[in-house]
């Protein structure tokens, strides 16, 4: 198993270029030192990551760190497939799904920001759907749709909240709903959604793009998730395969704030998806531009200081705490 001797070996070496060709090229500068080695890192990381690294090592590592962050925030336990940060009685129900192409584990920073959500809003329970990783279509959404029909059981209130492939995941809940006429979420989170798995190729934004999220990372998502899956499948190319009609229906039920920046790849399809919510029903849907926002952008940085010029942290907290929202 040479795959992570490689792997550390390239990141070992590259990262010190990277870091003076940030440093040379005035990121360093522009963003500040701690946001421009972090893009620095999750770009080099991306990019040289392969399946047998991700399953081996990096995954056992996440989950650890991710057990003892949880033990950290005094969670609430775990209920099958679902991990409880916070549960209060008869406080709604938010339920977080991670992202990571489906086949990355949680990074920790998201148990921040979710921590910075329940200090603000107070009175709310977030649940973390703990989905099968590197299992093939549509395990993930399985998974997902089991926990959610168990919290709209026992909960009165709930909310969705899904970023990156999690985005694309909590996406599919909406349209299993709507299709198993199943009770709808009320408030849908959308961050950085990777709408079109396999059908991305006419998606990506322009060349120069700066994101740390690459061509060849979300490649490889997609061999390890659905390497023979159809383009014209509706619950991998969501974006791709919109249908008007289903969601209308869905937007009946849920109203959404999505959340993309305007150096990420996915910006494109993101763009378009939110346009097409909007012809719905534009009182239903709001788009948060985030200026220079990389992939994730929101729960990668914002946390550092929620309430700064360009944060999108206090948006989604209006949004959840509304109960109808109002556009800005």
């Amino acid at each position: 198993m040479i795959e992570p001797i490689i792997f550390f070996s390239k990141l070992a070496f590259r990262l010190p270029y990277s870091l003076v060709k940030a440093w040379v090229g005035g990121s360093l500068a522009e963003l500040g030192s701690s946001k421009a080695v972090a893009r620095v890192f999750l770009s080099e990381f991306a990019e040289n990551l392969d399946p047998v690294t991700l399953r081996w090592v990096v995954n056992p590592v996440l989950r650890s760190v991710n057990v003892l962050s949880l033990w950290w925030l005094g969670a609430a336990g775990s209920d099958g497939r679902l991990r409880w940060l916070y549960k209060e009685e008869g406080a709604p129900v938010l339920l977080y799904v991670h992202g990571g192409g489906m086949c990355v584990d949680m990074f920790a920073c998201s148990l921040g920001y979710l921590k910075l959500l329940k200090k603000e809003i107070g009175h709310l329970s977030i649940a973390i759907a703990d989905y099968s990783l590197c299992a093939r279509y549509p395990q993930a959404i399985e998974d997902v749709w089991t926990e959610y029909k168990k919290i709209i059981d026992e909960h009165k209130e709930v909310w969705l909240m899904g970023d990156s492939a999690g985005g694309n995941l909590g996406m599919n809940i909406l349209q299993r709903c709507a299709s198993d006429y199943t009770r709808f979420p009320e408030k849908c989170v959308l961050i950085s959604p990777w709408l079109n798995v396999t059908k991305s190729e006419t998606s990506f934004a322009h060349p120069g793009t700066d994101d740390y999220l690459t061509r060849n990372q979300l490649a490889m998502f997609k061999n390890v998730y659905a390497p023979n899956g159809s383009h014209q499948d509706p619950f991998l190319n969501i974006e791709a395969n919109f249908d008007d009609g289903l969601w209308t229906t869905i937007m009946r039920h849920t109203k959404f704030i999505v959340l993309c920046g305007s150096d990420e790849i996915l910006c494109p399809e993101i763009i378009r998806l939110c346009s097409k919510l909007a012809k719905i029903d534009e009182d239903r849907v709001k788009m948060c531009m985030e200026p220079r926002g990389v992939h994730c952008n929101t729960l990668l940085f914002d946390a550092w200081d929620p309430y700064a010029e360009h944060s999108s942290f206090p948006e989604i907290l209006r949004f959840l705490r509304s109960d109808f929202y109002e556009k800005a």
